[in-house]
């Protein structure tokens, strides 16, 4: 795919359950045209509204910006790609309602595939494996400033159990989880989505972060080379984007971006209108239902006291 759009036929089905937790069966289509009529948009003011990726191809994280790894250890973000070793980069936390166990899911579901001899993608006749911890390593930052190390450890775990036992070991060396180096300072965390144009938010009422989904691939020195949206990662798409980002040569955003936020429609005068009508709806069409079963009883009751043919 090499287009891409705000929000996907796969992001349009989380907002609604998100919304109203798929009133009908058919809000879980994902291709049901009907699903867009049952989103209320929120309004240009809401806080979520402006969570999105501006792509920064070419910019340098901050390699001196500081984390605690999910081990206890601080370290900086140089510290982590010193080496040879491209990066892809994701932005998660892990008590994320969905977005996030989806994307790593599908992370941790395409990390196998690409681990096996394939095509090079410049054409090489040479196969290559992309194994992570030997050809490319993985950095998660936590977007939570509270999120504990123990949480924190919880849940690179859970996505390292998931990949082949043969594969761990070398995973669980090349793939860093990282919280703020001070516990509820999320400022180091702002700092690196500003510089690759994460946009992310706190949710006050619910508690939760809303945020794209992005796999965003560094060079081995910390420059974006590449934005990959989705749940979802082509194995192809994969190497080509390691491939590229270990000679530092940028490419074209791949997939279709995904958004996390709930939107409450009770909050806006005109959804509570809508929402009032369709209870009112529901409410008079089990009125009528009863009515209807009503006055078949009374025809039965009827129809069975009347005297047979033949009776004085």
């Amino acid at each position: 795919m090499a287009t891409r759009a705000p929000l996907g036929s796969f992001g349009r089905l989380t907002l609604t359950m998100a919304l109203v937790a798929a009133a009908s069966s058919r809000a879980f289509a994902h291709d049901e045209p009907a699903i867009d009529e049952q989103i209320v948009a929120p309004p240009p003011t809401y806080k979520a509204s402006g969570v999105t990726v501006d792509e920064h191809v070419g910019a340098r994280i901050p390699l001196d910006a500081k984390f605690r790894t999910q081990d206890g250890a601080i370290v900086s973000l140089g510290e982590l790609l010193r080496g040879d070793l491209p990066t892809i980069l994701t932005f998660n936390y892990s008590d994320c309602p969905m977005l996030c166990s989806l994307q790593l899911n599908g992370l941790t579901k395409a990390l196998p595939l690409i681990a096996a001899p394939g095509p090079a993608p410049n054409g090489d006749a040479r196969e290559i494996a992309f194994r992570v911890g030997t050809q490319v390593q993985i950095i998660t930052i936590d977007l939570e400033p509270n999120e504990s190390l123990e949480k924190l450890a919880k849940m690179r775990d859970k996505y390292l159990d998931r990949l082949p036992e043969a594969q761990r070991a070398a995973a669980r060396a090349g793939w860093t989880f990282l919280a703020a180096a001070t516990p509820g300072d999320g400022a180091v965390i702002h700092r690196v989505a500003e510089a690759v144009g994460f946009k992310y938010t706190y949710i006050e009422d619910r508690a939760e972060w809303a945020h794209p989904a992005a796999l965003i691939f560094l060079s081995t020195t910390g420059v974006v080379t590449r934005y990959v949206y989705g749940i979802e990662f082509d194995p192809g798409v994969m190497r080509e984007s390691i491939f590229k980002a270990g000679i530092a040569e940028s490419a074209t955003a791949v997939g279709f971006m995904n958004r996390c936020y709930h939107f409450d429609p009770e909050a806006n005068s005109h959804a509570r209108a809508g929402v009032f009508t369709l209870r009112l709806g529901a409410a008079g069409f089990l009125v009528l239902l009863a009515s209807g079963f009503g006055v078949q009883l009374r025809r039965r009751h009827r129809r069975d006291h009347l005297p047979s043919r033949g009776e004085s």
